[in-house]
């Protein structure tokens, strides 16, 4: 095994070797038409028809010296040393120039690591003086492959000796110096060797990528362009520059030098490569997608070639193909942090945030990682649901790059992530020092201290960013956005609307306005304005999400459609917006339709998981279950990590009776995501489905036994029991493995078990126990607070929640539970903890909960606004629409409040909510 100096002089040696003997100046003599066809290819670059014609040549006349020689040449460059060895051993044994078919011959052998071989039977032997120094040269070279530099420079100072006036031993002791990182003493060798030959190639070539190693682009320049201009048919000397030029954003100069050498040789795949480089730098990755595919069969050859392939791919969509360039590239270069980047940003792509981690994981850990490195990583925890590690890796991120507002901002995000809304704010202000004039940070900062739910924190945020800001559109919608946290609704609307009259095309303030309106019950301007935006902008969201929602909750769907249409008309490509309206389709009945849509798209539009899932939702609706289950396979065999796709193929798999082939699918993914519990459970509901629990357990044992460390399938048996309508001895096996390894999450099914058992003081007892031990597990905080809600234990229910709000401030479920309990108690805090809870969460259940405790406080105005918006999302739970339609009489409206109350009595459920609806029914209906 080479070690990376080995490695590193060798590639060097290939690179020097294939410079040292292009095949575009060879004499070729005209021996047949074969080999005048081959000698035209090879003056044009195109290696593959010239190895056709000479290989007709040397089967037509075996004894063609030149032609064994020339295919040999042809054949290194095409990556095939053995068969370069093979002809060059022909050419040599026909008594070919040895000048040349020697060096081939080493050239092949040191190509194919063949180092001891080449001592052994190849020696200089003092005829010729020329051709013993490339000897010695290529036993250098074989003996650095060796692990043995001092022997191979003595080497090369004994080809230095043999032929004082070559240049090739003193290059080829420079670039072991270079691979050592000696750049001085490489300096030094390659100035002798000018000063032996100053016209000489190979040296200023050599002297211009020592300029460049040193990070010196004008003096490698120069040295280009002396060497252009005095021998311009040297034309990897415009193949360098131009590289230079690239690495320097001279592409103009770059493009001039490509297209000289193009000219001369059209094939000339270093060229092609340099023009894939500059098309790519130019943003055209498709025209640089084509120069790649042209030098496909080189690719392998080029050290950066499959970086850029991965890059161009990445661009272009073609996600599989850059991840398979990448792997390619980190296979040969595993220490370049670039090549990690990329690939980690293809995995983002196909939404594998897992696999990011391992794959920056491992740069991180060599401590090599760059500022986009740590970003990337925590961008990756963030959304693997891991905000503490998101947070360490921003951190690092931002230590690298402390200026970098797009890094502050995410690490902001990341801290509301934990619930650490105060540093997230404190990350926002030191933020907001750096750039004070971003819009972008004055509004994460407003919106940071708007999630605490302090209106008075946020109103000083707010102030801080207008002072430095100034009043404009962007600071005037925060001050009404602030205001509808307040429930301030009249405030935030006739902000809204001098705003919309003093920027008449800032669309923010427009979509609050429209949103405003609709919560005061004024439907019509409300969809006037939202009309208005989307007819100059039809994708505008959140408007167009709003009037589309707004159209079907009217019974309109038609009228959904046409603007969903309108929006696809104006932003074809857009993937989201074609799937939303192939729905919109299906919902109407127009099932043929949406599959139309999604058999329309091309790639690499049609690869994306919501086109697929909507060709298959499209056949299911026409009732074409076998084409529905064919295209989500056709997604697993794009991308196997989808795991959504791969249960409603196991799901139609079920409904169709094919049980085996629902198991297969299962246990291939479980081989794919093996720690994915959802398709363990899946796979032993098979068996509970097909064949009964006593089968099910049985796959449950296997399961276990096959990943005991997984400690989510210790629950396995107790769910299926649960699933089986067994709760007794679901709680049975619950408690088994909680006394064996007891677990925040065996603790929190376990509870469940033993409400569905009826066991209500079982669980609550246990749950209490559990957090007198563990006083920081919130989800078991948040559950026996729940547990005692449901058994009407206010008081204790309180103590919990309190306890738990401790930890977790911005907790929006608790906040939301323990204003309902402040409010039975008459407490005056309830109306703030709901308004934290809304701000925090702003959701049906946390509407209503502030609407409600507003209404009883006898701000029936703002209330109803709230109660209408969580109506509008709950329509179907009595409680709710109870809750707003006791609003809408209170404001007088009462007609709309009997409308509503008829409703709610028509509602399955209800309880109490239903028969206080039926009171009040009766009681307006008769005043």
């Amino acid at each position: 095994m080479l070690d990376r100096a080995s490695r590193r002089f060798l590639r060097m040696v290939r690179v020097a070797v294939t410079l040292c003997a292009g095949l575009g100046g060879f004499s070729l003599a005209a021996h047949a038409d074969y080999m005048s066809n081959a000698r035209d290819s090879l003056k044009k670059g195109d290696l593959k028809s010239a190895q056709i014609d000479l290989r007709n040549e040397v089967r037509g006349d075996p004894q063609n010296a030149e032609a064994h020689y020339l295919l040999g040449r042809v054949s290194i460059e095409l990556g095939d040393p053995v068969a370069a060895e093979r002809e060059a051993e022909a050419a040599k044994e026909r008594g070919f120039d040895p000048r040349q078919a020697v060096p081939l011959l080493m050239q092949a052998m040191l190509a194919q690591g063949k180092f001891q071989q080449l001592l052994d039977d190849l020696k200089p032997d003092g005829k010729d003086a020329t051709l013993d120094a490339a000897i010695f040269v290529s036993r250098g070279y074989a003996l650095v492959g060796l692990k043995k530099p001092d022997d191979a420079r003595k080497s090369f100072a004994d080809a230095q000796q043999a032929a004082p006036n070559t240049v090739e031993p003193l290059l080829a002791d420079a670039r072991l110096s270079v691979a050592n990182s000696d750049l001085n003493e490489a300096q030094a060798k390659i100035d002798q060797a000018i000063a032996v030959q100053p016209k000489s190639v190979e040296a200023l070539l050599a002297k211009a990528q020592l300029l460049r190693l040193k990070n010196d682009g004008p003096g490698a320049i120069a040295v280009l362009d002396d060497l252009v201009a005095t021998q311009p048919s040297a034309m990897q000397a415009r193949l360098d520059r131009a590289s230079l030029e690239l690495a320097l954003n001279k592409n103009d100069l770059a493009k001039a030098d490509i297209e000289a050498v193009l000219k001369g040789t059209p094939g000339n795949v270093q060229a092609i490569y340099l023009a894939a480089v500059m098309e790519a730098q130019a943003g055209h990755f498709d025209v640089a997608d084509k120069d790649l595919e042209k030098i496909a069969g080189f690719i392998g050859r080029i050290q950066r070639a499959f970086y850029l392939q991965a890059v161009v791919k990445e661009q272009l969509g073609q996600y599989e193909q850059a991840e398979e360039s990448a792997h390619k590239y980190l296979a040969r270069f595993p220490n370049d942090v670039a090549g990690y980047k990329v690939l980690a940003r293809v995995q983002f792509a196909k939404n594998r945030p897992d696999l990011v981690i391992d794959t920056l994981g491992k740069v991180a850990e060599t401590g090599k990682g760059d500022a986009e490195t740590f970003d990337l990583l925590g961008r990756a925890y963030s959304a693997t649901n891991r905000p503490a590690d998101a947070v360490a890796a921003f951190q690092k991120a931002q230590a690298i790059a402390p200026n970098d507002v797009g890094l502050q901002t995410r690490l902001a995000s990341a801290r509301m992530g934990m619930g650490d809304v105060d540093a997230a704010v404190g990350d926002l202000e030191h933020t907001l020092q750096l750039v004070p004039k971003a819009p972008a940070v004055g509004e994460a900062l407003f919106f940071a201290s708007l999630a605490s739910g302090d209106m008075d924190k946020t109103a000083e945020a707010l102030a801080k960013v207008k002072q430095l800001q100034g009043d404009n559109a962007i600071t005037g919608n925060l001050e009404g956005l602030l205001d509808l946290a307040k429930t301030e609704l009249p405030q935030a609307e006739g902000i809204f609307t001098v705003l919309t009259q003093k920027y008449p095309d800032f669309l923010p303030a427009k979509v609050n306005l429209a949103r405003v309106l609709a919560m005061l019950g004024d439907q019509t301007r409300s969809e006037a304005l939202l009309t208005e935006v989307l007819a100059k902008t039809p994708t505008a969201e959140p408007a167009l999400t709003m009037a589309v929602f707004d159209k079907i909750r009217g019974g309109r769907l038609g009228d959904a459609i046409d603007i969903m249409q309108k929006a696809h008309a104006a932003a074809p490509d857009a993937v989201a917006t074609t799937a939303s309206l192939g729905d919109l389709y299906i919902r109407d009945g127009q099932a043929q339709k949406a599959l139309d849509l999604a058999q329309a798209q091309k790639p690499p539009m049609a690869n994306a998981i919501s086109i697929y899932s909507l060709k298959a939702a499209s056949y299911l609706a026409l009732g074409q279950k076998k084409e529905a289950r064919d295209t989500y396979a056709d997604l697993l065999k794009q991308d196997a990590n989808i795991i959504g796709a791969r249960r409603e193929l196991v799901a139609l798999q079920i409904e169709a009776g094919d049980f085996e082939a629902a198991r297969s699918i299962l246990t291939a993914g479980i081989a794919v995501s093996p720690r994915n519990y959802q398709l363990y459970q899946d796979l032993a509901m098979i068996d509970l489905k097909s064949t009964g629990i006593e089968a099910a357990l049985a796959t449950a044992d296997r399961l276990v036994g096959q990943d005991r460390d997984f400690a989510d399938l210790r629950a396995l048996k107790g769910d299926l029991y649960l699933a089986a309508n067994r709760p007794n001895d679901a709680v049975d096996a619950y408690q088994k493995e909680f006394q064996a390894n007891p677990s925040s999450m065996l603790a929190t099914r376990l509870a469940g078990g033993l409400m569905r058992a009826g066991r209500t003081d079982g669980a609550t007892k246990l749950l209490v126990e559990w957090v007198n031990q563990h006083n920081d597990d919130i989800p078991v905080l948040l559950q026996l607070s729940e547990v005692l809600l449901t058994n009407d234990r206010y008081a204790d229910a309180t103590m919990y929640l309190e306890r738990l709000l401790k930890q977790k401030p911005y907790n929006a479920v608790a906040l939301n539970n323990l204003a309902w309990l402040y409010q039975q108690k008459g407490d005056d805090r309830a109306a703030n903890t709901a308004r934290r809870a809304y701000v925090l969460l702003p959701n049906a259940q946390t509407a209503d909960t502030l609407g409600w405790i507003l209404v009883t406080a006898g701000d029936a105005t703002n209330g109803v606004a709230l109660l209408r918006e969580a109506s509008t999302e709950a329509s179907s739970d009595p409680r709710v629409v109870d809750h707003y339609a006791v609003a809408l009489k209170d404001t007088g409206d009462k007609n709309e409040a009997i409308k509503q109350l008829t409703v709610a009595v028509g509602l399955k459920g209800g309880g109490k909510e239903k028969d206080d609806a039926q009171r009040l029914l009766t009681d307006l209906k008769g005043s």
